[in-house]
């Protein structure tokens, strides 16, 4: 089959003579003409032909074609091509043939599949020049060139499908005389213009090539303009205008942008008219998206509510240009107020400059003053360039509402928050307390009762009382303490903290009212045993033997701080053993203590004594601490007894012998 493809394609016009040779060779050939010329939206026709070996009872082939190009004209379900004869009358030997499209429209390549069958399916199929003709429709848009026809052969019977020779065909597409209109990107493609500030037209240009594939025959542009389905705008075309010719085989570039009128997508259709053979309008979809700014305000009101001589109260909002919603830039940007307040003032500006750019947010505060109760309003506008209206934008107006009133509780006290209340005591032991004189300040008798909802400490060392919790309006000072504050420190030194009181008076500081506290522990920083002066006594032992061991202590009392002691022992005697030995020294830490162990073992009956001398150089005393140990030697005493005590001994004795004689003899 291959060697007779070949074949027919050099002989072209002379392949029917020869395959009819070859029919007698055994082969079966079935055939697909030629259009050779076929105008852009017209139609070509191609005959089939089958010439048999005088076998063959049945033979399958497919036709394969560029359906981009050419579409065959079909009807009913199962797709029938139109001209490919059904069955054939049986004078010219009752053959029958099918012919349908197996592949769907725009599916390429598409197919055709052709069946040929005897009338009575045993009989051999006699030949059967031009048993079919098949119209294809030509796109308009075809570009010069020849389409070929691909037929292959499937199947045959009997034999197999190497019994049946295909011999292919083709369509030339030829627009000669013709103006031909072709354009880059293709007649239909969309056109995305991208974005611009609405009123403003896009950039760069987007070009659409014209060409005509032509090679002898010009056509013209006479014109080009577009409409919008969806928004509004306008086209402008910057090159060539209204009108210019396509010379043959050349092409024109049409330059056009676009202006939207509408914030969001703007669809419509650009169409460019000719005077072309083929294509007079050529339509091409458009989408041009529209930006505008679009300024927000993160709320339409302020509230602001404060208390005659209270603390200030502040409010503020946002003002938002916020991308995703086909934004640009806000220009020419002002904060505009139309109702104007004296009791309430802008603690910020809202914009940074003229111009809120796409994300930026701008904040604008207000503060209300609390000179006077009252309610007072002030209303605000953000204005700025409008592209779609060509003028000015505002946004929502903008609320600040001031509410001071005069019933609320004012908290008072002396001494006034803030004071330091200083407390002292002896170390581990309570102090006097410290008191605060609080009354309710608003001078309304009408006004609500300043309450104590807590008063606390931050350190444990001070103890708080509440004795007075509740105090109406215009009611002074009395003179009692309403809060005592008492301490208990647990060492010599200074103790800090700080008082918290929490009342209902609006006006209050975050954190509550609050007074610093000091509270100072009282007492020597450094304490002995025994005291300084003092004597360590080991007592009196026989010589030769060792006392029992007596401490020297020190104790540091501070409530933070090292005390370092440095001591030395003067033993002339040289009875005494101390551990540590001396000299030495203790850093002793606060709250600690540490101790010197003295023992003495005597040498004689008779008394000694060792002197103890420290010094305490960190804390820069001069004045030194001093102890004696002392211990004494005593005779060995071996006791004796008086007359009266043989006498008494004797008895004992004579009694107890008398006794066990009177157990022996029983």
């Amino acid at each position: 089959m291959a060697y007779g493809k070949r074949i027919a394609r050099l002989l072209a016009p002379a392949v029917m003579l020869a395959f009819t040779a070859n029919a007698a060779w055994g082969q079966a050939v079935m055939t697909v003409g030629t259009d050779p010329s076929a105008q852009p939206g017209a139609t070509a026709q191609v005959t089939l032909d089958f010439d048999t070996d005088g076998t063959q009872t049945s033979v399958t082939a497919d036709l394969q074609y560029d359906s981009t190009v050419l579409a065959p004209q079909v009807s009913g379900a199962q797709n029938t091509v139109d001209g490919c004869l059904a069955s054939l009358p049986p004078a010219i030997g009752g053959l029958f043939t099918s012919c349908r499209r197996t592949s769907g429209a725009g599916v390429n390549p598409g197919n055709i599949r052709i069946i040929l069958t005897s009338a009575d399916a045993t009989s051999p199929m006699p030949n059967a020049p031009a048993f079919g003709t098949i119209t294809f429709d030509v796109d308009a848009n075809a570009a010069p060139n020849t389409y070929p026809l691909d037929l292959t052969s499937v199947d045959t019977t009997p034999g197999t499908a190497a019994d049946l020779t295909a011999v292919d065909g083709s369509v030339t597409v030829d627009i000669t005389g013709v103006s031909f209109y072709a354009s880059n990107p293709d007649v239909g493609t969309t056109i995305d213009f991208g974005s611009a500030v609405v009123g403003t037209a896009t950039s760069p240009d987007e070009t659409i090539t014209v060409n005509n594939l032509s090679t002898d025959t010009d056509f013209d542009i006479q014109g080009a303009a577009g409409n919008f389905a969806v928004g509004s705008g306008s086209y402008s075309i910057t090159s060539p205008g209204f009108a210019a010719t396509v010379a043959a085989s050349s092409s024109v570039d049409v330059n056009v942008n676009c202006t939207p009128g509408e914030r969001g997508i703007n669809t419509g259709t650009f169409t460019i008219t000719s005077n072309a053979d083929n294509i007079t309008s050529a339509a091409y979809p458009t989408t041009c998206t529209g930006l505008a700014p679009d300024v927000q305000v993160s709320s339409t009101s302020i509230s602001l509510n404060g208390v005659v001589g209270g603390t200030a109260p502040t409010g503020s909002i946002n003002v938002l240009n916020p991308s995703g919603n086909f934004t640009s830039d806000a220009n020419n940007a002002v904060v505009n107020t139309t109702t104007d307040a004296p009791e309430i003032s802008a603690t910020a500006d809202v914009l940074a400059d003229s111009t809120i750019s796409v994300d930026e947010v701008d904040s604008l505060g207000y503060q209300c003053s609390t000179a006077t109760a009252g309610t007072f309003t002030e209303e605000f506008q953000i204005d700025y360039d409008d592209p779609i209206s060509g003028g000015t934008a505002s946004t929502a107006t903008v609320t600040v509402t001031c509410q001071i009133v005069d019933t609320a509780p004012i908290y008072n006290s002396d001494p006034a928050p803030g004071a330091l209340l200083s407390l002292s005591a002896a170390a581990g032991n309570q102090s006097a307390p410290a008191g605060l004189d609080i009354n309710n300040a608003n001078t309304n008798p009408a006004g609500d009762d300043l309450t104590i909802s807590s008063a606390t400490a931050s350190d444990p060392v001070f103890s708080v009382t509440v004795i007075n919790s509740s105090f109406a309006p215009n009611v002074g000072l009395d003179g009692n303490d309403d809060i005592e504050v008492t301490c208990t420190p647990a060492g010599v030194g200074t103790t800090g903290g700080t008082l918290t009181v929490l009342t209902n008076d609006p006006s209050e500081p975050g954190g509550g009212f609050t007074y610093p506290l000091s509270c100072a522990g009282t007492g020597d920083a450094l304490t002995t045993t025994p005291d300084n002066g003092g004597t360590l006594n080991l007592g009196a032992v026989p010589p030769g033997t060792t006392t029992g061991e007596g401490l020297i202590s020190f104790t540091n009392n501070q409530i933070d701080g090292d005390i370092t002691v440095n001591c030395s022992v003067t033993d002339t005697a040289g009875v005494f053993l101390v551990t540590p030995a001396s000299p030495f020294d203790f850093t002793i830490p606060a709250g600690g203590t540490e101790s010197a162990a003295f023992q003495c073992t005597p040498t004689d009956v008779s008394s000694f004594t060792a002197d103890v001398s420290c010094t305490l150089p960190v804390r820069g005393e001069v004045a030194g601490l001093n102890f004696t140990v002392a211990c004494a030697g005593r005779p060995l005493v071996i006791p004796t007894m008086s007359r009266w005590g043989l006498v008494v001994m004797s008895l004992v004795l004579l009694l107890v012998a008398g006794v066990a004689g009177r157990r022996m003899l029983a």
